[in-house]
């Protein structure tokens, strides 16, 4: 544990902020010992962050880490190496949530900072409420992001490289090496063994083919859905091809679709939802040939355990939310050329003030269950899994 005299040495050497970085405080130490990252976000998007976090401690290799997470998304972050320790807001415990947040609060203002990057907006509001006078970093948003949407410089960057480029310049220049842009999440031996044991429970041979689907996806309100009977489409000319177990997973909130799902198999259907932890669930789809999904956190844990992958996005950005992988082939993305797709993006979305209203799917009606299948079937192709055959396996009515 670094000490206070070290922390006042950090405070010490401080970087002025260039002109351009309006995400920056006007000064920060150049060589922080106690840094503090605001993590209260999505599952993904604390997914997407862990790029940032590797390069964090390749810079400071020394220095004391620490990611304030919500329960939800601290199962991401266990166990990895590049940060410290979690600290959860709310608080654990029996009592409300807004009383635990308020604990969370209180406990927060008794530790100390050299630097706070805030990753997501309530992290910034709530650093900034325990620490206002810490030097912080965050993310890159149009000055007056609640009346303009942003510029087509914000549009065109990647998520990773959007948290990267927080950072900047305390961590420069962004890494050139691809690897090294591929979100991560460490697994367990436990991890893989609880996943192999729910496998047997299923009945499911250890060296059979499995994959893996997720239906969910909570983000801009459940229109990032496919239907579920186009999941069962696809799912029922891959089990005819490859006789392969199709694993429906997800939290206790994907339990329904992918039950409607199921029903629609004719074989080999297992409904995993809601009973797996999300370290588990990263296990059960490291173990599958294939994933297919939604533009959800699955569909990028997907990648990151190099999973052969295929995403569907209606309303999503591909450009900014495209999965990366370290292994070849890329994971695919399946999207729609409507002239309103996309229109739901990390930044550079609509003003506040505009909300959009459009529930018809259409971006999403637009993507036949043939299209993904065909995308599906040639990334078999070069993971050299796919047996020779002259034709797509045909859709069930």
């Amino acid at each position: 544990m670094p000490t206070s005299e070290t922390s006042g040495e950090a405070r010490s050497e401080t970087i002025a902020r260039p002109p351009d970085r309006a995400w920056m405080s006007r000064r920060i130490p150049a060589n922080p010992s106690r840094i503090l990252l605001g993590l209260i976000s999505p599952i993904g998007d604390t997914l997407l962050a862990t790029p940032a976090l590797a390069a964090l401690r390749r810079t400071f290799p020394q220095a004391e880490i620490a990611a304030l997470v919500a329960p939800s998304n601290a199962g991401i972050l266990s166990g990895n190496p590049d940060v410290n320790r979690l600290i959860f807001a709310p608080a654990s415990g029996t009592a409300s949530q807004t009383r635990r947040f308020l604990d969370a609060l209180r406990a927060l203002r008794h530790e100390q900072f050299d630097l706070i990057i805030s990753f997501s907006g309530v992290s910034a509001l709530t650093t900034r409420l325990t620490h206002p006078r810490t030097p912080r970093m965050f993310l890159d948003l149009p000055r007056w992001w609640f009346l303009a949407g942003g510029d087509a410089a914000l549009r065109e960057r990647h998520a990773v490289d959007q948290y990267l480029r927080a950072l900047a310049p305390l961590v420069a220049p962004p890494p050139a090496d691809s690897e090294a842009r591929v979100p991560r999440i460490h697994l367990a031996a436990q991890d893989r063994a609880q996943a192999r044991e729910l496998l047997r429970e299923e009945g499911i041979a250890a060296a059979g083919p499995l994959i893996a689907m997720h239906l969910g996806g909570d983000g801009f309100n459940g229109r990032k859905r496919w239907a579920p009977e186009r999941f069962a489409a696809v799912a029922n000319a891959l089990v005819e091809r490859h006789d392969a177990h199709v694993l429906f997973i997800g939290g206790e909130e994907d339990i329904e679709r992918s039950t409607e799902a199921a029903a629609l198999l004719d074989r080999n259907a297992h409904v995993l939802a809601g009973r797996a932890s999300l370290k588990v669930t990263a296990a059960l789809i490291e173990r599958a040939m294939l994933y297919i999904g939604n533009d959800s956190a699955p569909l990028h844990i997907a990648g990151a355990v190099g999973t052969p992958a295929v995403g569907v996005f209606g309303p999503s950005d591909w450009v900014e939310f495209a999965p990366a992988s370290p292994k070849a082939p890329a994971p695919r993305v399946v999207h729609s050329d409507l002239a309103c797709s996309p229109c739901f993006r990390f930044v550079g979305n609509d003003p506040m003030w505009k909300v959009n209203t459009c529930y018809s799917f259409a971006c999403l009606n637009a993507i036949t269950p043939e299209a993904v299948l065909a995308t599906a079937t040639e990334l078999l192709a070069e993971t050299q899994t796919e047996p020779p055959a002259a034709t797509t396996p045909a859709l069930a009515d």
